[in-house]
């Protein structure tokens, strides 16, 4: 039985883009514990939902019961558009890329640095984790994980001293690794969040490819987006959202009315900055500290 511990990122500002609208087709991206799907749902709209992760399926199973309204396919959210959906547009798309609450207490998964598990790191079931990354890559590649994806300024050393370490041992746990950091010699700059926080947003991204698979979502959502339609999308750390803010401002509408792409489609940006969680919010869940929503309504 499923423990659900998720609480929905910024509800009220999601819905907020659509007070007042009924019978809305909302297509929701990120399943995950079903949060935003069911405060979509309680307002009487129809609702698709996508998600990967076994225990999403599980839990959309019994919204199901609930909802007619609501029809969930397991996939990963980058393949939204192979997926036989019985609707073709939709008048919100949500695209939530922060990690359930329930993948986060998932001790097989391993993403926290708060509890120890092996190294893992890989919520999609893909052959990819943190311990081939640590144990396998070469110097260059894991320079290139700590460098891009955990923007640690000192990659190179980090990644001779793990490659050090691993020679007399193999790294086998999230606490493990932990300890690698800590006497690494490193300066992780995290004065505000725990020092491993980097090191381990790197190697969950590389183990996913969570930003090539946003990149393959925003390359054909237009095309599922009905005109006024509202793309929210919700990151929670800076690489994500330069490239969700840089879709915006390459798709966006001109003030005379032509379309930046030279397409015959673009957005009204409805966020010129990204929105961020009330401070009434983050006391009541942590995790939104650090979320970001960017909103475009699409013009065609």
């Amino acid at each position: 039985m499923i423990n659900n511990l998720h609480i929905p990122i910024m509800a009220n500002e999601v819905l907020s883009l659509i007070d007042n609208k009924n019978n809305l087709s909302i297509l929701d991206c990120t399943f995950g514990g079903g949060g935003h799907s069911k405060k979509f749902l309680e307002k009487g709209h129809h609702v698709i939902a996508i998600d990967q992760d076994e225990n999403a399926n599980i839990i959309a199973k019994k919204l199901k019961k609930k909802f007619p309204n609501f029809f969930f396919y397991k996939s990963n959210f980058k393949n939204f558009d192979l997926l036989d959906l019985d609707k073709k547009k939709f008048n919100l798309v949500l695209l939530d890329l922060g990690f359930s609450s329930n993948q986060l207490a998932d001790s097989d998964i391993g993403l926290s640095f708060k509890e120890n598990s092996k190294l893992n790191m890989n919520y999609l079931g893909g052959d990819l984790n943190a311990y081939k990354i640590i144990n396998y890559y070469e110097k260059d590649e894991l320079q290139r994980v700590f460098k891009i994806y955990g923007e640690i300024n000192q990659a190179e050393k980090l990644a001779k001293y793990i490659i050090q370490q691993r020679s007399l041992k193999k790294i086998n746990t999230n606490f493990e690794f932990i300890n690698v950091l800590r006497d690494s010699g490193v300066n992780f700059r995290s004065k505000k969040i725990h020092f491993a926080t980097k090191a381990f947003q790197a190697l969950r991204i590389e183990s996913n490819s969570e930003l090539e698979n946003l990149k393959i979502f925003l390359k054909n959502i237009h095309i599922f987006l009905d005109i006024n339609a509202y793309l929210a999308i919700i990151s929670f750390h800076s690489l994500e959202d330069r490239i969700v803010k840089n879709y915006f401002r390459e798709n966006r509408i001109k003030k005379n009315k032509n379309f930046q792409n030279n397409k015959n489609w673009g957005f009204e940006i409805l966020t010129k900055k990204p929105l961020i969680a009330s401070k009434t919010e983050v006391l009541e869940n942590n995790r939104a500290r650090s979320a970001k929503l960017r909103v475009g309504r699409f013009i065609n």
